[in-house]
């Protein structure tokens, strides 16, 4: 899947500007929130979002665990919440750290956040969908020639050539 950086919610971010983490994750994914009932996200009711989410996390991956094995001590934190509220928790756990280099209150200085976890949705088929920015083709005579990339592309490239050395966390 693809990050699209033309969604307003990247395109016009600023810094001092809350930044809408859930919303972003949920168009990212949407291919597989409209397998479950071919409805958005929104539609469904709290029961039916919370067990969207839960059949998305199963087969989610994070630097090649899986996430709820990865993110286990926060759930067993949040025993105590109904399934809406864990699946909403951990959506936000993960959109924070995919989309967090998009968000300009995050910056460090002339930098933006980085994190060392690659997430991908692990198919049918066993095909790994990972969940990155890259930059698009491009068009024209004037458009960006191959081999140049922006920053946050590189920092995706890394990112991935590292989950493919094995050299990303496997526990938090």
């Amino acid at each position: 899947m693809n990050i699209n950086t033309d969604n307003p919610i990247v395109k016009y971010s600023d810094k001092g500007k809350p930044f809408p983490y859930l919303r972003l994750f949920y168009e990212t994914i949407e291919s597989y929130i409209l397998e479950f009932k071919n409805v958005r996200l929104e539609k469904l009711t709290e029961e039916d979002a919370a067990r969207c989410l839960a059949r998305i996390f199963k087969k989610m991956e994070v630097n090649g665990v899986p996430v709820l094995t990865f993110f286990k001590e926060d759930l067993d934190n949040w025993a105590k919440l109904d399934q809406y509220h864990k699946t909403q928790n951990l959506a936000e756990l993960i959109a924070k750290d995919i989309f967090c280099c998009f968000d300009r209150n995050l910056d460090e200085g002339d930098h933006f956040k980085r994190i060392d976890r690659l997430y991908c949705i692990v198919g049918e088929n066993g095909k790994r969908d990972f969940i990155m920015y890259e930059e698009p083709k491009s068009k024209g005579l004037f458009g960006k020639k191959s081999g140049e990339f922006t920053p946050i592309a590189k920092y995706f490239a890394d990112l991935k050539n590292q989950y493919d050395a094995d050299f990303l966390p496997k526990t938090k």
